[in-house]
């Protein structure tokens, strides 16, 4: 979901996330995409992600209700010195004298976990779309080309760029013609509801006959057993005249 973050006081720094999503980990996930250099975009960043964190902890919440938070900042501008396009940071704990990562022990739902710091702490991810200038061949690498050329190629798999293309395509339609694909998309649904209708009655139609049938036959059977008419009305719900026809 896109949104742009509210505001707490007058004087708080505007704090700008094109989208915010949640996966299926439960774990927030920001995306921003930034035109303009900007003097201190990475105290920016920062402060964008402890803002996030704070407003999906209610308060009076323990601290593990804290969630994860993924940072993915997609750069249209040299935000420095560096020659990869993609670059990744996160927290760990490292050993000043022994150089081991620090691994922490905790209590969750009366059992003990251990757990890296960076299964806890923020991720960030820069994408330097302009830095982009080899071959795309992972699924990653297709979508940043996507990001820096506006172009999908037709034979891709990488996930969502297919939707992508049809959304480019829709957006790039004149308004006539958008407004002619809308009404013919209107038109299929409403066809489809006709036809899950009809199927339906047919099926409620058929299911009635079927009962029906079920009733003539017990009654019917019933009849060449000997039980009289009151009897075999009151095991059907049949008509007296409908089980002397039998």
């Amino acid at each position: 979901m896109g949104s742009e973050s509210n505001q707490q006081t007058i004087d708080d720094k505007f704090n700008r996330v094109d989208i915010k999503a949640r996966n299926s980990k439960d774990e927030i996930i920001i995306v921003e995409i930034q035109n303009t250099r900007e003097l201190y975009y990475l105290e920016r960043i920062l402060y964008g992600v402890a803002k996030v964190i704070m407003e999906h902890i209610s308060l009076g919440e323990r601290y593990y209700e804290v969630k994860k938070i993924y940072s993915i900042s997609i750069l249209y501008f040299d935000i420095g010195k560096g020659d990869d396009y993609l670059y990744h940071g996160q927290n760990n704990f490292t050993g000043v004298h022994t150089g081991d990562r620090l691994e922490i022990t905790t209590k969750e739902k009366d059992a003990l976990v251990r757990k890296l710091p960076a299964e806890v702490f923020p991720e960030y991810f820069l994408i330097r779309v302009n830095e982009f200038n080899k071959v795309a061949v992972t699924p990653l690498e297709e979508w940043i080309e996507y990001l820096k050329t506006g172009c999908i190629r037709h034979d891709t798999t990488a996930p969502g760029l297919g939707e992508a293309r049809k959304k480019l395509i829709y957006y790039n339609m004149s308004p006539e013609e958008r407004h002619a694909y809308d009404e013919h998309l209107s038109a299929i649904m409403i066809q489809n509801d006709v036809l899950d209708g009809a199927k339906l009655e047919g099926r409620m139609e058929g299911m009635e006959k079927g009962i029906e049938k079920g009733r003539m036959d017990i009654a019917r059977n019933l009849k060449s057993m000997g039980l009289d008419i009151a009897a075999i009305q009151k095991a059907t719900g049949l008509l007296p005249e409908e089980i002397q026809k039998l």
